[in-house]
Protein backbone atom coordinates (compact mmCIF):
# COMPACT_ATOMS: atom_id res chain seq x y z
CA UNK A 1 0.00 0.00 0.00
CA UNK A 2 0.99 3.68 -0.62
CA UNK A 3 2.20 5.67 2.47
CA UNK A 4 0.95 9.16 2.41
CA UNK A 5 1.62 11.23 5.16
CA UNK A 6 -0.09 14.72 6.13
CA UNK A 7 1.53 18.06 7.29
CA UNK A 8 -0.23 21.02 8.21
CA UNK A 9 1.29 24.38 6.03
CA UNK A 10 0.37 27.96 6.46
CA UNK A 11 -0.25 29.33 2.36
CA UNK A 12 -0.94 33.36 2.48
CA UNK A 13 -2.24 33.38 6.17
CA UNK A 14 -4.33 30.47 5.83
CA UNK A 15 -3.65 26.60 7.18
CA UNK A 16 -3.76 24.00 4.47
CA UNK A 17 -3.07 20.17 4.50
CA UNK A 18 -0.97 18.85 2.05
CA UNK A 19 0.07 15.41 1.36
CA UNK A 20 3.21 13.86 0.52
CA UNK A 21 2.82 10.63 -1.96
CA UNK A 22 5.43 8.33 -2.95
CA UNK A 23 6.52 9.12 -6.79
CA UNK A 24 5.51 6.49 -9.63
CA UNK A 25 8.63 5.13 -9.78
CA UNK A 26 8.67 4.09 -6.03
CA UNK A 27 5.18 1.58 -6.31
CA UNK A 28 4.79 -1.70 -5.14
CA UNK A 29 5.87 -4.42 -7.93
CA UNK A 30 2.21 -5.95 -7.03
CA UNK A 31 0.66 -2.56 -8.56
CA UNK A 32 2.90 -2.33 -11.37
CA UNK A 33 2.32 -5.80 -12.60
CA UNK A 34 -1.65 -4.76 -11.46
CA UNK A 35 -0.95 -2.05 -14.22
CA UNK A 36 0.74 -4.08 -17.12
CA UNK A 37 -2.16 -6.54 -16.76
CA UNK A 38 -4.98 -3.88 -17.87
CA UNK A 39 -2.69 -2.92 -20.65
CA UNK A 40 -4.18 -3.57 -24.56
CA UNK A 41 -3.26 -6.42 -25.91
CA UNK A 42 -1.04 -5.66 -28.96
CA UNK A 43 -1.01 -8.72 -31.15
CA UNK A 44 -4.98 -9.22 -31.04
CA UNK A 45 -7.20 -8.57 -34.09
CA UNK A 46 -9.47 -5.20 -34.30
CA UNK A 47 -12.53 -7.20 -33.97
CA UNK A 48 -14.69 -4.09 -35.31
CA UNK A 49 -12.53 -4.50 -38.83
CA UNK A 50 -14.98 -5.70 -41.53
CA UNK A 51 -13.73 -8.41 -43.87
CA UNK A 52 -12.29 -7.11 -47.12
CA UNK A 53 -14.77 -8.01 -49.82
CA UNK A 54 -13.39 -9.84 -52.84
CA UNK A 55 -15.38 -10.31 -56.12
CA UNK A 56 -16.91 -13.61 -56.70
CA UNK A 57 -14.23 -14.54 -59.30
CA UNK A 58 -11.19 -13.78 -56.70
CA UNK A 59 -13.29 -15.41 -54.24
CA UNK A 60 -13.62 -18.93 -55.62
CA UNK A 61 -10.24 -18.61 -58.17
CA UNK A 62 -12.42 -18.96 -61.29
CA UNK A 63 -10.27 -17.87 -64.21
CA UNK A 64 -12.48 -16.22 -66.94
CA UNK A 65 -11.69 -18.33 -70.07
CA UNK A 66 -13.17 -17.86 -73.81
CA UNK A 67 -14.16 -20.89 -74.17
CA UNK A 68 -16.54 -20.99 -70.88
CA UNK A 69 -19.63 -19.56 -72.51
CA UNK A 70 -21.91 -20.39 -69.73
CA UNK A 71 -19.76 -18.03 -67.50
CA UNK A 72 -19.29 -15.37 -69.81
CA UNK A 73 -22.74 -15.18 -70.49
CA UNK A 74 -23.86 -13.89 -67.27
CA UNK A 75 -22.17 -10.81 -67.55
CA UNK A 76 -23.47 -9.77 -70.94
CA UNK A 77 -27.03 -8.57 -71.45
CA UNK A 78 -29.65 -10.84 -72.54
CA UNK A 79 -31.18 -7.83 -74.63
CA UNK A 80 -28.84 -5.77 -76.17
CA UNK A 81 -25.76 -7.49 -75.59
CA UNK A 82 -24.02 -5.12 -73.45
CA UNK A 83 -21.37 -6.21 -70.99
CA UNK A 84 -22.80 -5.25 -67.44
CA UNK A 85 -20.32 -2.80 -65.36
CA UNK A 86 -18.52 -3.29 -62.35
CA UNK A 87 -21.45 -1.28 -60.41
CA UNK A 88 -23.80 -4.61 -61.25
CA UNK A 89 -21.37 -7.45 -61.28
CA UNK A 90 -18.87 -6.48 -58.23
CA UNK A 91 -16.09 -7.46 -59.65
CA UNK A 92 -12.62 -6.11 -59.01
CA UNK A 93 -11.17 -4.05 -61.53
CA UNK A 94 -8.34 -6.78 -63.14
CA UNK A 95 -11.15 -9.33 -63.28
CA UNK A 96 -13.21 -7.00 -65.13
CA UNK A 97 -10.82 -6.18 -67.38
CA UNK A 98 -9.90 -9.67 -67.73
CA UNK A 99 -13.52 -11.02 -68.46
CA UNK A 100 -14.40 -7.89 -71.27
CA UNK A 101 -10.93 -9.27 -72.80
CA UNK A 102 -12.33 -12.58 -72.91
CA UNK A 103 -15.77 -11.89 -73.51
CA UNK A 104 -14.64 -10.04 -76.67
CA UNK A 105 -12.33 -13.00 -77.76
CA UNK A 106 -15.32 -15.52 -77.46
CA UNK A 107 -17.23 -13.23 -79.40
CA UNK A 108 -14.40 -12.93 -82.15
CA UNK A 109 -14.02 -16.65 -82.04
CA UNK A 110 -17.63 -17.01 -82.51
CA UNK A 111 -18.23 -18.97 -79.63
CA UNK A 112 -20.84 -15.88 -78.32
CA UNK A 113 -23.21 -14.18 -80.39
CA UNK A 114 -22.60 -9.97 -80.31
CA UNK A 115 -26.43 -8.94 -79.44
CA UNK A 116 -28.57 -11.83 -77.78
CA UNK A 117 -27.61 -14.22 -75.13
CA UNK A 118 -27.84 -17.43 -76.19
CA UNK A 119 -31.15 -19.32 -75.92
CA UNK A 120 -29.93 -21.88 -73.66
CA UNK A 121 -28.39 -19.71 -71.12
CA UNK A 122 -30.98 -17.36 -70.21
CA UNK A 123 -32.54 -19.53 -66.94
CA UNK A 124 -29.28 -20.13 -65.67
CA UNK A 125 -28.60 -19.26 -61.42
CA UNK A 126 -27.97 -15.28 -61.17
CA UNK A 127 -24.54 -14.12 -59.68
CA UNK A 128 -25.87 -10.85 -59.21
CA UNK A 129 -28.99 -8.82 -59.80
CA UNK A 130 -28.90 -6.20 -62.77
CA UNK A 131 -31.93 -4.44 -61.75
CA UNK A 132 -30.20 -3.48 -58.07
CA UNK A 133 -26.74 -2.16 -58.76
CA UNK A 134 -24.75 -0.83 -55.91
CA UNK A 135 -23.94 2.55 -55.81
CA UNK A 136 -23.47 5.30 -53.42
CA UNK A 137 -25.98 7.19 -55.06
CA UNK A 138 -29.74 6.69 -56.73
CA UNK A 139 -29.29 7.47 -60.31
Amino acid sequence: MRETSRSLATLGGGEVWRSTVEPQSELDEEIQKARMKDMPVEDMKNPFEREKAQCILCQYKIVPDYKNVKLLSQFVSPYTGQIYGRHITRLCAAQQARLEKEIFKSQSAGFMPYYFKDVAYVKDPKLFDPDRPIRPHRF
